[in-house]
């Protein structure tokens, strides 16, 4: 917890200041994880400036800093594909600041964020602090739909009902700069509440058209079987919701086959409360305020609608298991902001929650970091540890792509080259 704190003020002090000319890097004697699917092997790693310059072995370098990374390995950075943060983060930059050091901490370099009014994505790019690397979204829905709720108004979720509208309010939107499109798509309130309008699929194109003509990538708050399947009909880039009404089927399978759309199931928020069994490295990195809630939650009585939420479960891990053996590309995402989904660590834990689920823990930690980049569009930047690729680093005591609890010993993390003081 010292730490995290020490993390927080020295992320403020960092963003206030310029940041000075930075020597050469020189990472030696790690286990590399390059995030390609390659077996990790020793190797050093030079970093100038924001970029990693040359990977190779026995590397000499006069006026780099040497790292010894003797016995950890060296893994991209983490990319969180599906982040909320607080209602008052944009009214309070050290609110703001105390939510990006969590992310850092656990080795998050890159989030996906879903919480801003679009008129913000200019003055939260300009934030004065190192943070994960931010791509900001502008929200899309339907009168009365999912993504309204909670104060939502037009101004932060436009509500489209046709193609017109859905078109007018992509040619308002777009020369804001958002790095992605998030559409909720999709009405199922799981059984606990009445279901909300679901969009359909001439005004969903139409989105996805406009979006992906300039280059911006479209996913959708999806969680059911249909609203899966039109949403692949539109060509969306990526599910960001774990499908939890039905088994994914081969129609579905085609579907996304063919429209290129990747599957980020968001485990860490469905999870079942009497399931999320915290280890002591997650119990050691909740802030205050999250360890006296979960202490409070601990011995409650389940609701009534356990049963239901267990079954659901049980078909969302299903279809990671599904669509993972067809081949689809699954990424991370964790839906940090609602409760009991902390930054940062929910990252790990998303990452865990898949090795139960049939992938191996190095195919776990390559969904967390290449294949989200590349469903971004992103896999020229970060994701992978290679030549003239951004210098998103984090080096773990240990062999997380073996072992993946190892995840929760990060020494060291860079962002763009800079390093992130931990403590």
């Amino acid at each position: 917890m010292r730490h995290l704190l020490g993390l927080l003020a020295a992320l403020l002090l960092l963003g206030a200041a310029a940041p000075p000319d930075e020597p050469a890097t020189l990472i030696h004697g790690a286990r590399v994880f390059d995030g390609t699917g390659s077996p990790a092997r020793v190797r050093d790693v030079l970093i100038r400036g924001d970029r990693i310059v040359k990977v190779g072995q026995r590397l000499r370098v006069q006026d780099a800093t040497v790292i010894d990374g003797a016995g950890m390995t060296l893994i991209p950075g983490l990319h969180d594909l599906h982040i909320h943060t607080r209602r008052d983060a944009f009214t309070s930059p050290e609110v703001l600041a105390k939510g990006y050091a969590a992310y850092l901490a656990s080795g998050v370099t890159s989030v996906n964020e879903y919480s801003i009014a679009p008129d913000t994505i200019a003055p939260v790019r300009g934030f004065g602090a190192l943070t994960p690397h931010l791509s900001l979204a502008i929200r899309l829905g339907v009168p009365h739909g999912h993504g309204t709720e909670y104060d939502y108004t037009n101004a932060i979720t436009a509500q489209v009902t046709t193609p017109e509208q859905a078109r007018a309010a992509m040619a308002r939107l777009l020369p804001l700069r958002p790095d992605v499109i998030k559409v909720f798509a999709d009405g199922w309130r799981y059984g606990r509440d009445i279901d909300r309008p679901n969009i359909d699929l001439p005004t969903l194109t139409e989105i996805v058209k406009a979006a992906h003509a300039q280059g911006v990538p479209v996913v959708t708050h999806t969680v059911t079987l249909d609203g899966a399947k039109l949403a692949a009909r539109a060509g969306v880039d990526a599910l960001v919701h774990g499908i939890g009404d039905a088994p994914a089927d081969r129609e579905l399978i085609r579907l996304m086959k063919r429209g290129g759309t990747a599957y980020v199931p968001t485990l860490a928020v469905y999870e079942p409360q009497e399931d999320r069994k915290f280890l002591p490295a997650e119990w050691a990195r909740l802030q205050p305020d999250d360890l006296e809630r979960e202490e409070k939650r601990m011995g409650q009585p389940i609701a009534a609608i356990a049963a239901y939420d267990a079954k659901r479960w049980r078909i969302m891990q299903e279809n990671v298991r599904i669509l993972h053996r067809a081949g689809i590309p699954i990424g991370i995402g964790t839906d940090t902001g609602i409760g009991g989904v902390y930054q940062g660590l929910a990252a790990i834990r998303e990452i865990r929650l898949l090795t139960t689920l049939g992938f191996t823990p190095a195919q776990a930690l390559r969904a967390a970091t290449s294949v989200s980049a590349r469903i971004m569009g992103q896999q020229r930047g970060h994701g992978r540890i290679a030549k003239g690729m951004r210098a998103d680093l984090v080096l773990v005591a240990g062999r997380p792509d073996e072992r993946i609890e190892d995840l929760y010993a990060v020494r060291r993390v860079w962002v763009s080259g800079r390093e992130v003081p931990l403590r």
